[in-house]
């Protein structure tokens, strides 16, 4: 974590939160406050406090910062089921998924044995969050490949060989172009090797903007999205990129060098 380490109060405050969904338990932090059943409180501090170091690290990589975000009665909830079949059932995701956020209410739901939440997980599912209050909730210009893009560069592990892998899909022929990318409706998918290929093609998009052109021009790229609501117009004002077709072939050829 950048800088100073935030100083994290924790309040441990059980009671029910409403009724139809069973009587839920919240601990609090100071930018979150989390629902659960049965999770020890040693569970729930580590939780909170990765939850807050993220928050400060993603705030600021995005140069999205700015004084009271998410505290009091605007924290963001994150909702602890204690089974992967209690989270399917009331959220309705697909067997694949571990989490879910729901930008527009601050929202992440999870469970207690989802792999890789600490690492992985909170830190996609915050992203899509605080990438969201960025550039707009209801942004027709955003498309699903750069929010999951940017969700995905949030996580501590990476797969090996994305680089390599990709540039094979290219070379066989299976790559998916922007166009695909665009059309592709993961909530339907039930093809877990089409959902790997999409987010780490989404990583690796994102993941050569930033490193290509830089941080800086990334958050100036998300503020033209935010103010314009025009893909095409913020990537020629933030990298001077022709249009997407430009995009896709210079990260193609990254891929391949």
């Amino acid at each position: 974590m950048r800088g100073i380490k935030l100083f994290i109060f924790l309040f441990f405050i059980p009671f029910p939160l409403f009724a139809g969904s069973g009587d839920w338990n919240v601990f609090k932090s100071t930018h979150f406050q989390v629902y659960y059943h049965t999770a020890a409180e040693d569970t729930l501090n580590r939780l909170t406090q990765r939850a807050e170091e993220y928050y400060n690290d993603i705030t600021e990589e995005l140069g999205f910062t700015r004084f009271n975000f998410w505290t009091w009665e605007d924290r963001a909830k994150i909702y602890l089921f204690d089974t992967q079949e209690e989270y399917t059932k009331a959220t309705g995701t697909p067997d694949w998924s571990g989490g879910e956020s729901l930008p527009g209410t601050k929202v992440i739901r999870t469970f207690l044995t989802a792999p890789d939440f600490l690492d992985n997980i909170l830190p996609h599912e915050m992203g899509h969050i605080i990438f969201r209050e960025m550039v707009g909730f209801n942004n027709p210009a955003l498309p699903l490949w750069l929010e999951e893009g940017v969700a995905s560069y949030q996580e501590k592990k990476r797969t090996p060989g994305i680089k390599k892998y990709l540039a094979g899909r290219i070379q066989n022929g299976s790559f998916m172009g922007l166009n695909d990318l665009d059309r592709y409706d993961l909530s339907r998918s039930g093809d877990k090797e089409k959902v790997e290929l999409f987010y780490l093609e989404s990583y690796s998009l994102l993941d050569y903007l930033i490193s290509e052109f830089g941080k800086d021009k990334f958050v100036l790229f998300c503020q033209d999205l935010r103010d314009y609501r025009d893909l095409t117009r913020a990537l020629a004002l933030a990298y001077s990129l022709g249009g997407r077709e430009e995009l896709e072939s210079s990260w193609k050829a990254s891929i391949l060098q």
